[in-house]
């Protein structure tokens, strides 16, 4: 996916982690952050995490996040960018912040641990909300006498829906404005924002990678992955409602989505995988562009 100016799209989430998820991105990242946290928490400097979760039970899904650090204030941070609506995204966030708990409160700690964010960069609507930015935690609902009340913010959850952001209609004063233009089409991005430092170094490092011919060739496979896997779930959904009209019961639907997606993806993974293996592509590079864990890659070398 490229812009009209021949620029790689900021919002695959190869080319985002080549911008906020390298070592010499974290500055990039720290402001987006602070810019969209307005100082609750304040984050002055980070470091990236595995960004595998591991399954707790033998039944549980296997999760790789898209970018995971640790604040300094011990805030700990899952940073997803995803450009198609695939379902269900609040209840898949819920889940990636849920699986992100237990690795956060330790055997005789306090449940006072460190705060867990999640922040969801959308490129489609995932909400009936009108804000472009919408933030949850767990409340407590009002009901006669008691008020409407936060029960906890250590988990909380940012939904950013970039088709809702309008950069004619933000305050151009606002740092968050110029990111989020950034994301959404840099090539329309107002040029006062490329007096920001940390913005101007996204750009050119998005000019830089988009004119190198093996990153660039990577982004369209993976682009070329995202949109076979899309085209899948689409299908398996499809699939699924016909198989629980068919036998009569909602469980039909809810199998063959499910079933679908797990199977075209792990296929698609794999085929791209070992296209880039043939290519010579290192696989530490593989392993980010793709949901397969480096042990995964190594056993597609005796093919």
């Amino acid at each position: 996916m490229n812009t009209a100016d021949g620029l790689l799209d900021p919002k695959q989430d190869f080319v985002f982690k080549n911008i906020f998820g390298k070592e010499d991105g974290k500055p990039r990242l720290v402001s987006l952050l602070n810019s969209l946290f307005n100082n609750n928490p304040h984050i002055k400097e980070l470091h990236f995490d595995n960004t595998d979760i591991a399954k707790i039970l033998e039944e549980d899904k296997a999760s790789r996040l898209d970018i995971k650090a640790t604040a300094d204030n011990g805030t700990i941070l899952d940073i997803e960018i995803q450009v198609k609506n695939t379902g269900e995204i609040p209840q898949r966030a819920f889940h990636y912040l849920a699986n992100m708990m237990p690795h956060v409160v330790k055997t005789n700690e306090s449940y006072k641990g460190p705060h867990v964010i999640g922040i969801w960069i959308m490129g489609e609507n995932v909400t009936d909300r009108q804000n472009a930015i919408g933030e949850a935690y767990m409340t407590f609902q009002p009901q006669d006498p008691d008020p409407y009340q936060i029960m906890t913010d250590s988990a909380r959850i940012f939904f950013i829906e970039l088709p809702k952001f309008n950069p004619k209609n933000a305050d151009k004063r606002d740092l968050l404005t110029g990111w989020l233009s950034f994301i959404k089409n840099p090539c329309f991005m107002d040029d006062s924002y490329l007096n920001v430092k940390e913005i101007r170094d996204a750009m050119e490092t998005l000019k830089y990678i988009s004119a190198d011919p093996e990153t660039r060739a990577i982004a369209d496979l993976r682009q070329k992955t995202i949109n076979d896997h899309n085209s899948e779930i689409t299908v398996a959904r499809e699939e699924g409602i016909a198989i629980g009209k068919e036998e009569g019961i909602a469980i039909g639907k809810e199998e063959g989505i499910a079933e679908g997606e797990l199977k075209g993806e792990l296929k698609k993974a794999k085929e791209m995988a070992l296209g880039l293996l043939q290519a010579g592509v290192g696989v530490d590079i593989i392993a980010q562009t793709s949901c397969l864990s480096i042990e995964e890659i190594e056993s597609l070398k005796a093919r």
